[in-house]
């Protein structure tokens, strides 16, 4: 389960796909970063399109590709990169699979698959091959060679490994659904207890940052940095994500006990995972 495909022997070619024409659709931070990088890439040609015309505008001009008013007409492209809110993306996959050609690539990158991944394998459905990916890093990466993605099976995940291994340079990590949401649950969750962390102790702001620890400190500058995504991406992380409710309830269970030993009693696995004094001293460093 959740093994990095270069610890079982499959790695990204050094090559790539020939002469392509690749359309990407929306021009946000994810969007932008994954144009650029596509755009780079020898014989590929890449298009924008954004419902905020001026942003594909924009991005096209940066990246040297072409703007699309509409949606229209999009049998001349091999590759669509989805890179919309996750409440938009199953109307897109809809809309991409009714007007791109048989044998095209739709590669969706939402945060949460649970809402998406009956919408992929519909379109797989009527001949077009369906990516399901997640990158676990943020726009502010300098290489993508050095980050890494979840990639959910839709219907066959060896060919979408590979195929996804042909377009991308990071390394890819195999995991189911369910796998994947629950795990999305508890980063949804850290988000809300960075903002609330922050929201509840606004008053003594001064105070924190005049007398902060070192913990302290690190923690406060994790908050701070959390305050960077999207806040309707932080709100459908939440809203959108099957697994949250039972994940908030978890927690605030524990919460509640207020007590430090009973809670840290039920800390094992953990233990088995983290190297205390290296976590520590990384504070120092």
């Amino acid at each position: 389960m959740c093994e990095p495909l270069c610890r079982s022997g499959i790695e990204a070619p050094q090559g790539g796909p020939r002469g392509l024409e690749v359309l990407v659709v929306g021009a946000g931070a994810m969007g932008r970063v994954l144009a650029s990088y596509l755009s780079h890439r020898k014989s590929i040609r890449v298009s924008v399109y954004d419902i905020d015309r001026s942003k594909s505008m924009m991005l096209s001009r940066e990246i040297g590709g072409r703007a699309l008013e509409e949606l229209d007409d999009l049998e001349e492209y091999n590759i669509a990169l989805l890179c919309v809110p996750i409440s938009s993306t199953p109307r897109m996959v809809d809309l991409l699979a009714d007007k791109m050609k048989e044998g095209s690539t739709v590669v969706e990158i939402s945060s949460v698959k649970s809402p998406v991944i009956d919408v992929m394998r519909r379109a797989a459905r009527i001949g077009l091959r369906p990516i399901s990916i997640h990158p676990l890093f943020g726009p502010g990466i300098k290489d993508l060679s050095k980050g890494k993605a979840a990639i959910v099976e839709v219907t066959d995940l060896e060919k979408e490994v590979g195929l996804a291994s042909e377009i991308f340079p990071f390394e890819l990590i195999p995991v189911d659904v369910k796998e994947h949401d629950r795990a999305m649950a508890w980063l949804a969750l850290t988000h809300l207890i960075l903002n609330a962390f922050l929201s509840s102790s606004d008053g003594d702001a001064e105070l924190l940052t005049s007398l902060s620890t070192t913990t302290l400190g690190h923690f406060i500058r994790l908050a701070a940095a959390s305050l960077t995504q999207n806040e309707a991406l932080t709100r459908e992380l939440m809203e959108l994500n099957p697994y949250f409710p039972s994940i908030l309830h978890t927690f605030v269970e524990r919460l509640s006990k207020g007590d430090v030993s009973e809670i840290r009693a039920e800390i094992r696995r953990w233990l088995e995972l983290i190297d205390l004094r290296e976590a520590y001293s990384s504070l120092y460093e």
